[in-house]
């Protein structure tokens, strides 16, 4: 390990981790509560561009997907990352 890891550096992981996950639990929730909402108004919302929504909704949906999928083994990651510097620290 780098002499230029310090305690700071450990808590700024732990930070940032923190801060991943709690945007990735907003982020699928509020995208889950965004599709249910939109699914609640088809027999309000009748026309062309609820469809059209739909498919921009859903093609999102994929991206959202794609980037929990990813950033979850990045907490892992993160984790094992600062687990091995706390250990360095400690020694």
């Amino acid at each position: 390990m780098s002499d230029r890891v310090g305690v700071g550096s450990v808590q700024a992981l732990i930070d940032f981790r923190n801060h991943l996950i709690r945007f990735d639990d907003t982020l699928e929730a509020e995208y889950r509560g965004m599709v249910a909402d939109w699914r609640n108004l088809g027999g309000t919302w009748t026309d062309q561009k609820y469809a059209e929504f739909g498919t921009a909704l859903e093609e999102v949906g994929k991206g959202i997907e794609r980037y929990l999928a990813v950033t979850d083994d990045h907490e892992s990651h993160l984790l094992r990352l600062i687990e091995r510097l706390r250990a360095f620290l400690e020694a």
